[in-house]
Formats: structure tokens, sequence, C-alpha cells
């Protein structure tokens, strides 16, 4: 199931092995919670993603940390879900959420 998310991007970055394994990682910022008494300030969490997400965030770089959409992906990895970034683009002025595109659901 695909996810759509506001996230305040602060970063990304890429790698690719020489035994063909391509990856990529996108760092997001959020707030604590207000109602965790053990956290203060803000939070980074790390998705993964496809090694091609880079190309679409190369137009927002100039811009980070900015607000992104994030399309993601809810997957187990090690007995933990994580978040896996499919798509990103700019948040459109109303607020309401986009309709993954059809080669967003690729695995």
């Amino acid at each position: 199931m695909i996810n759509t998310i506001q996230a305040h991007v602060i970063g990304a970055s890429r790698y690719s092995m020489d035994n063909g394994v391509k990856g990529a990682k996108v760092t997001i910022m959020q707030p604590s919670a207000s109602d965790n008494d053990n956290q203060l300030g803000n939070q980074v969490s790390t998705m993964s993603a496809p090694y091609e997400i880079l190309d679409q965030l190369h137009a927002f770089a100039p811009h980070m940390p900015c607000a992104l959409e994030l399309d993601i992906e809810f997957r187990s990895s090690g007995g933990k879900a994580t978040m896996h970034v499919l798509a990103a683009r700019k948040p459109n002025a109303t607020g309401s959420q986009h309709a993954p595109s059809a080669s967003s659901d690729k695995k």
C-alpha cells in the first residue's frame, strides 16, 4: 500500500556498489512529539529509496531543507517496519493528496 506524507526533507544520497546493488536514502526532520518528555527539538529519520529518487530531488536541492510530498511504502526489514520512498514532489497549494502515479507502485 502506498501512502503520501508531507515531510521536511533535509537531504538525500545514493550509492552504487560493484556487485550491482544500488539504492538511495532520503533524510527528513520532524518536530519531537510534544507529549514525549524524553525528546526535545527535532528528530531526524532516514528512509530507503530507489537509486533514481535523487534525479527527482535535484530540482529541489537549491531549496533544501524544504517541505515535499513523498509517496512511501512500508516494508519489513530485519523484523522492523521501514519506510521506502517511491516518489517525491512539491506539495500542491491546497494541501490535498495526489493519487500515486501508475509507475510509482513498482517494487
